[in-house]
């Protein structure tokens, strides 16, 4: 089930959830490998911040050429999280209806408080209201080791070239954000014309564009 709260009701609380915000598709790092007793080879990395699944390929060799391969998947996850479905951009008067996945991995049912806010990509600033998000927090319940959906509707105003959509939730211990720049277009279509020229040498002629000159 879902419901609305005010932002003053779970605000404080929300305001102070981790958000993540490295979601780069690829880990890139200097691998410093150690080795035990038997050649077995051991390291360690920093993963993005991405909830997702990670595709690891290995390539070793030894001083005669010899080669292997190999390729192993790993996963990053939290007991509780938020997935967005964010828009890869937006236009100046788009409707939306942003969905948030919630996901409980624990044994038992969890109860707590979603929020979506919009801010200024350069400043940081909240503009949610300028967007016409007025309710930014809703309650929620949900099962134990499953999900649940829940969506805001706004509208992208004039005037905005780029912004931050960030969502955190908090259920009881278990806590989740993320937070991501999208951009905002201009609603404006850029017009092309092509007209083919002949001129001799010498001659002088005048060509007239159509489409750019009505417009």
């Amino acid at each position: 089930s879902l419901g609305y709260a005010s932002q003053e009701a779970g605000g404080k609380d929300l305001d102070k959830v981790p958000v993540r915000s490295n979601l780069n598709e690829t880990a890139f790092f200097y691998p410093n490998l150690k080795t035990d007793k038997d050649g077995n080879v051991s390291f360690e990395f920093t993963s993005p911040e991405a909830l997702t699944k990670w595709k690891l390929m290995f390539l070793a060799h030894d001083k005669n050429a010899n080669a292997a391969t190999l390729e192993q998947t790993i996963v990053t996850q939290k007991d509780f999280s938020v997935t967005p479905n964010y828009p890869r951009f937006l236009r100046e008067g788009d409707e939306i209806n942003m969905q948030v996945k919630l996901n409980n991995l624990v044994e038992k049912a969890l109860n707590g408080s979603v929020q979506l806010q919009i801010l200024n990509a350069d400043t940081n600033e909240d503009i949610s209201s300028k967007f016409g998000l007025n309710n930014l927090i809703q309650n929620f319940d949900i099962n134990a080791t499953s999900s649940k959906s829940v969506s805001w509707t706004f509208k992208v105003p004039n005037n905005v070239s780029g912004i931050i959509i960030k969502t955190v939730a908090k259920a009881g211990q278990y806590s989740d954000g993320e937070q991501k720049a999208v951009p905002v277009l201009p609603n404006r279509m850029l017009v092309t014309d092509a007209l083919p020229i002949f001129v001799k040498e010498g001659q002088t002629k005048t060509f007239v564009l159509d489409q750019l000159k009505s417009n």
